[in-house]
């Protein structure tokens, strides 16, 4: 499978820091060099007598080391006034080229480390799934993606938790979802669907309106630590809401009461080599019309339907002359081995 750098081989994911603020940066020196020639073209007016525009000139001359052999200072006060000028001129120069060579050397070390290698790679994606929150629910989302084969980006505020997950072979941007262009520069207007699993109820439903401002119809699925956040998230157009804490208690419910349910899900489903897939019943495709009975026909011989959802409702276990109709949308099981002849069906 094609990695997300284009090759073969397991994709190596590198953090990546926010762009550097060149005009934030620069605006401390660029003030500081303004004041000075504002002052300067005031004191050459008043004890040189030069007009204004004349006196910015001289003030420029005399910061820029050049100097003007016309310009004699013949008092104490025109000496002084020159001398302070040409300190002043010196340390500005000096605050200047500092920032400048600090703004060099920060982008040379992202372009090494990286960082923009990571921007041109979200960049690149189409389709991709957005996480939004990289902490243990978003790392457990993003890698459990990432081993199915799908493109992840996961927006992860943390720098301790990003590298974690740049180091599980994750493409992670270090940014605030929250923040203005964060969600873009994930390439949300891009992306597939969005997972949202920031740990904060409110966090979620912001991030939610910030991404229905950007991309009204993106696919969202959102985790909710509480009933009222999930029935906002519901209100506000989330296909999919889950409660980690909620899902856990039936879990271990489940551990006590049906054990071998649990065990059977377990290890024969996921570790046995079988996995339960969605296919999506398009209107182009060659499902559509096919009876139950002759579905291996299409999907391999190893696939077995365990139901159909159609208009809202499940059909658990079909009859084989139920025929398939555009719409629906099939749960099948199937031997991983398969999963090439299955996906050459499935709709793009």
């Amino acid at each position: 499978m094609p990695c997300r750098d284009g090759s073969r081989e397991g994709v190596a994911a590198v953090s990546v820091r926010p762009p550097v603020n060149w005009a934030g940066k620069l605006q401390p020196a660029l003030l500081a060099m303004a004041a000075l020639v504002v002052a300067g073209s005031i004191g050459f007016h008043l004890l040189f007598g030069s007009p204004l525009g004349l006196g910015v000139y001289q003030t420029l001359v005399t910061i820029s080391t050049l100097g003007d052999t016309r310009l004699v200072p013949q008092t104490g006060a025109q000496y002084a006034f020159v001398a302070a000028m040409s300190v002043l001129g010196y340390a500005t120069w000096g605050l200047s080229i500092a920032v400048v060579t600090g703004l060099l050397v920060s982008v040379d070390i992202q372009s090494r480390w990286g960082g923009p290698t990571v921007i041109d790679r979200v960049r690149m994606l189409r389709g991709h799934t957005l996480v939004v929150g990289g902490g243990r629910v978003g790392h457990n989302v993003a890698e459990e993606l990432h081993r199915r084969g799908r493109d992840v980006v996961v927006l992860e505020k943390s720098p301790e938790q990003a590298r974690r997950l740049a180091d599980a072979g994750l493409l992670v941007l270090v940014r605030d979802a929250l923040e203005e262009g964060a969600l873009a520069e994930a390439g949300l207007e891009r992306a597939g669907g969005v997972v949202l699993a920031l740990p904060d109820d409110a966090q979620n439903l912001y991030a939610l309106l910030a991404i229905r401002d950007l991309a009204p119809d993106v696919h969202v699925v959102a985790r909710a630590e509480t009933g009222r956040a999930e029935r906002h998230l519901r209100a506000l157009g989330v296909q999919r809401v889950v409660m980690p804490t909620a899902i856990g208690g039936k879990r271990l419910a489940r551990l006590l009461l049906r054990p071998l349910y649990s065990e059977f899900l377990d290890t024969v489903i996921d570790e046995a080599g079988f996995e339960i897939r969605e296919h999506a019943v398009g209107p182009s495709d060659s499902l559509g019309g096919v009876p139950v009975r002759d579905i291996r026909n299409h999907l391999g011989e190893a696939v077995t339907l365990l139901a159909i959802h159609r208009a809202g409702r499940f059909l658990p276990m079909p009859p084989a002359e139920t025929a398939i109709q555009a719409g629906d949308s099939l749960l099948l099981v199937f031997v991983r081995e398969d999963e090439p002849a299955a996906e050459a069906e499935e709709p793009q």
